[in-house]
């Protein structure tokens, strides 16, 4: 109906000469309303009476109008324009118009741009999360977790509070900055000579004095528990070979009076056999 409405307004320009014509029917034909259509807005006039303003002249001011007026609204552009009477041709058209522009861009393309933004706040709030829990939860200086801590000596608020203090290495690098070269010690000339060439090699990565000394007792200990547990092996050992020492004694003593019985056994029968043929003879 539209392309049938512009062909028509086409071709009456064309027989006439009329530009302006032109341009008011494709109006009529692309909207579906009439000349009060377009005046959609109200302004108050001196005596108190309002009169409407037009603001669908131009194809530009149709434009921001419709951008202006249906995207401020609830319902999209057909809040604002005209009701359509059910005796029009374009009744059922309009109604089309003002449910797709509801739902394409009041429903679906508002709540796209609101999920990207929404979206990228979280984002940026979950990575703020993640940063300030690194914070917390990870020395800055050796990178070592609350966890290599636990069952220490040194907590690791003390280790993060005085042994890796950050503001104390931040002094110490401006130490070095303002102090004059020559009289350098020697950790201070290499930290300079790292500093220098942007080296981090000076840092004491995944160490600490603290984790250091508890790892040395810890070792003394093991090495104490290994010396105790081998030396009670040892007297098990030598308890078991005095007792083994004892059987074989034993053995021996049995063996040996088993073949002294036997040898007094075989004696005996001897004797028992001559006598017993001196007496028959």
């Amino acid at each position: 109906l539209l392309g049938v409405k512009f062909s028509k307004a086409v071709v009456s320009t064309q027989s006439t000469g009329d530009c302006a014509q032109l341009w008011d029917d494709v109006k009529c034909a692309c909207l579906p309303q009439n000349s009060e259509s377009t005046e959609v807005a109200a302004e108050e006039e001196d005596d108190g009476e309002p009169h409407m303003v037009r603001m669908c002249d131009t194809l530009f001011l149709c434009i921001v109008t419709t951008l202006n007026q249906g995207l401020r609204n609830g319902g999209g552009i057909g809040d604002v324009l005209r009701r359509a009477n059910v005796t029009e041709l374009l009744f059922f058209p309009r109604i089309l118009y003002d449910m797709c522009f509801f739902f394409v861009v009041i429903i679906i393309v508002l709540n796209l741009i609101f999920g990207v933004i929404i979206d990228t706040f979280a984002d940026l709030r979950s990575e703020k999360q993640e940063k300030d829990e690194i914070l917390r939860n990870t020395c800055f200086i050796c990178s070592l977790d609350r966890g290599a801590f636990d069952n220490k000596t040194v907590s690791f608020e003390e280790h993060f509070r005085m042994e890796h203090n950050l503001w104390h290495y931040l002094y110490f690098i401006v130490l070095i900055k303002v102090k004059d070269p020559t009289e350098f010690t020697g950790p201070e000339s290499y930290v300079y000579e790292m500093v220098k060439n942007k080296k981090l090699d000076w840092f004491p990565r995944m160490r600490a004095m603290s984790l250091c000394s508890d790892e040395a007792e810890s070792d003394q200990n093991e090495y104490r528990d290994l010396k105790l547990s081998l030396e009670s092996t040892k007297n098990l050992v030598e308890a078991l070979s005095t007792q083994l020492f004892e059987l074989k004694d034993q053995m021996t003593q049995q063996r040996k009076q088993k073949q002294r019985t036997s040898l007094l056994g075989g004696i005996t029968s001897n004797q028992s056999l001559n006598l017993g043929q001196s007496s028959s003879n």
